[in-house]
C-alpha cells in the first residue's frame, strides 16, 4: 500500500498537480522514508502552502540520505527559485549535474534559466574576440 501511495504521489508532482500530490503524501506519511519522495513533497508544500522553510528543510534531510540522487538536487533547486533565489537555485542544479551530468530535467532546468558557460579562456573577458572565435567554433564542432 505505502509503495503505491509514495508512486501515486512522485507522479503528481512530476506532473506539476502540486495540490493533489500534498493530499496524497499527506494521507500516508510513509514518504519521510522515503528520500526521492520527501523531495517530491517537499517542492509540492512550496508550490501549494509557499512554506519554503520547511521545504527546504525537508529536502536537505532528503539530501543526508541520499545525497547521490540528482532528483533531490532537482527538486531542491526549483524550492529556491520559487522562494526568489536563482543563485542558490543553479548551486543545487549544478550538484545535481555532478552526479548525473545527463539528467534531462536538471539540464532543462539550467537552460531555461539561461546560463551561459565560462568563457573558454577565463582571465579574457566574454566578449573579447578570441573567447568569442573558440566559443563559436566548440559549439560548431559540438553540434
Amino acid at each position: 500500500m505505502s509503495n503505491e501511495v509514495i508512486e501515486r504521489g512522485i507522479g503528481l508532482a512530476r506532473a506539476g498537480r502540486f495540490d493533489e500530490a500534498v493530499k496524497v503524501f499527506d494521507q500516508d506519511l510513509c514518504f519521510t522514508q522515503h528520500p526521492t519522495a520527501t523531495s517530491y513533497y517537499a517542492v509540492s508544500l512550496a508550490s501549494v502552502e509557499g512554506n519554503f522553510d520547511k521545504a527546504i528543510s525537508l529536502c536537505l534531510m532528503a539530501a543526508e540520505k541520499e545525497f547521490y540522487n540528482p532528483e533531490i538536487y532537482l527538486n531542491l533547486g526549483r524550492i529556491f527559485l520559487l522562494n526568489g533565489q536563482k543563485s542558490v537555485a543553479v548551486r543545487a542544479f549544478r550538484k545535481g549535474l555532478k552526479f548525473d551530468s545527463d539528467h534531462f530535467a536538471l539540464l532543462s532546468e539550467m537552460k531555461s534559466l539561461g546560463l551561459r558557460r565560462k568563457p573558454m579562456i577565463s582571465f579574457l573577458p566574454r566578449q573579447n574576440v578570441v573567447n568569442r572565435f573558440l566559443g563559436i567554433l566548440v559549439e560548431k564542432i559540438a553540434s
